[in-house]
């Protein structure tokens, strides 16, 4: 069973969304793979000020926020190598296709549907966690709640052609890509490739519809 992860949704879409900073460090003061994540940041709070409306009510609108502010962040063809394992090297090219589209849908629809809990909190960087390979870095994070303890939230990121780009984010410990992982390889293992891409595609014409429904 594939679990929505709405709580995850809150704090990464597509394996890269940073909660909007307010008085932490400044630009000047942070790694590359740290501004990457402070740019985005900045631009997200901007569009929390601005378009918090069609955020929450149009899903289209959020379609093309993941078009134009994350994916370019992402190393999304290694987010999907590393979900589906060996079912990715066997796959072919247009299963590959088939499924990233399947994914990236599913992914932007959970955010949708839990867009109406984003808030504008802040984020406090920590020591960032060097790799034994000088293309790996871990970007520490704190999310600073308005009510409750912080989140911790870690974004694993490799750099690519002289960008760094994220592959993974780790919430309180947990993993989003062994989430996903978890169960898709395990649908995968019953249906095959192609069942697991016909599930994925039929959650995202359920939730379409019922978004448009509301």
């Amino acid at each position: 069973m594939i679990k929505p992860l709405r709580s995850y949704a809150l704090a990464a879409l597509l394996l890269l969304i940073p909660w909007p900073q307010g008085a932490a460090a400044s630009g000047a003061d942070l790694s590359p793979p740290e501004q990457v994540i402070q740019g985005v940041s900045d631009e997200l709070m901007h569009v929390l000020r601005e378009d918090r409306r069609l955020l929450e009510t149009d899903p289209a609108y959020v379609h093309r926020l993941v078009d134009r502010l994350f994916l370019p962040h992402v190393d999304f063809d290694r987010v999907c190598a590393l979900v589906l394992g060996p079912f990715w090297r066997d796959a072919t090219a247009e299963q590959r296709r088939a499924f990233q589209q399947a994914f990236k849908d599913l992914v932007v629809n959970t955010y949708a549907h839990a867009a109406d809990e984003l808030s504008a909190w802040e984020i406090r960087y920590l020591p960032v966690r060097a790799s034994t390979r000088p293309d790996r870095v871990v970007v520490r994070t704190e999310v600073l709640r308005p009510r409750g303890n912080p989140v911790a939230v870690d974004y694993r990121m490799v750099r690519r052609d002289g960008r760094w780009l994220a592959y993974d984010v780790v919430v309180e410990g947990v993993s989003l890509l062994t989430n996903y992982r978890s169960a898709f390889t395990g649908i995968a293992r019953e249906r095959g490739l192609g069942g697991l891409i016909a599930e994925l595609e039929r959650r995202n014409a359920t939730r379409t519809a019922s978004q448009t429904s509301e």
